[in-house]
């Protein structure tokens, strides 16, 4: 009974350890860790020095001072970054996570915290798109695993029939593709797609058009409560002091983060 007893109580104490080592490294740890696509201009993306920046950038370090953490970014491609979640190689995803009703129904999410829209994109004087059925008969690019390749399978499904989907691992190599002749017309996140028009407009522009409204939040495992109400109240905070605006006017020029109902009514 002593033996048993002995074991137990080893058991037990070893059990506590484990979970209070646990707690240390996912409660008490210095570091938040935040999953990024770093291909994603002007969202999250590496400058020319290999540093990583952009508008989800800004917005996690701000998220991570106010949480008393440092922020450490992980480099995940796209189609792999939730299952890193699930497996806990990071605290959240804060890469242009579109909240869409089944990830909503997969993760546990922030509020949105800046508007979006899908987009097309196409080449200066082609007037040809209207609504989304005029994608008929064109070649159409789109990042691989997006919701914008989401929107080009529904628009198949429902019969329109596109000349050719290419898909691609990284969200500028449609846009290399376009200005080249091999595309049409791509699906994108209007934040991304503004941007790659804003670089280079002789060679892309809107469409009249535009396919869903997506906004955008902050995506952890599900159930992570506890994270995502901490983080909801640094974001509460940036968008009441102003913090939100000014990096929103910081990348876009405009203001993408405040009444966003209102602006996403607007985008449609």
């Amino acid at each position: 009974m002593k033996k048993v007893l002995a074991i137990f109580t080893a058991a037990l104490i070893l059990f506590t350890l484990f979970s209070l080592i646990s707690c240390s490294e996912t409660i008490d740890s210095k570091y938040l860790k935040i999953g990024v696509d770093d291909s994603y201009p002007p969202m999250e993306y590496k400058d020319d020095k290999g540093n990583t920046i952009g508008f989800d950038i800004d917005i996690a370090k701000e998220i991570a001072r106010r949480l008393g953490k440092e922020p450490q970014f992980v480099s995940t491609a796209w189609d792999g970054v939730f299952f890193a979640l699930n497996t806990k190689k990071f605290d959240c995803i804060i890469s242009s996570v579109s909240m869409t009703a089944k990830r909503l129904s997969e993760f546990t999410f922030t509020k949105a915290y800046i508007a979006n829209s899908q987009m097309i994109v196409v080449k200066p004087g082609d007037n040809s798109i209207s609504k989304p059925e005029d994608l008929a008969g064109k070649k159409i690019g789109c990042q691989v695993s997006t919701t914008a390749n989401e929107s080009a399978t529904k628009l198949q499904e429902k019969g329109t029939k596109f000349a050719e989907l290419k898909t691609y691992d990284q969200v500028i190599q449609p846009f290399a593709d376009m200005k080249a002749g091999r595309l049409d017309a791509i699906i994108a996140d209007e934040v991304v797609g503004q941007y790659y028009i804003g670089l280079d407009n002789a060679n892309f522009k809107a469409a009249s058009v535009k396919l869903t409204n997506e906004p955008i939040g902050i995506c952890l495992k599900k159930g992570n409560k506890v994270l995502a109400d901490k983080i909801q109240k640094a974001i509460d905070e940036m968008t009441a002091d102003g913090t939100m605006k000014q990096i929103s006017l910081k990348w876009f020029k405009t203001d993408l983060t405040s009444n966003i109902d209102t602006v996403l009514k607007q985008m449609n």
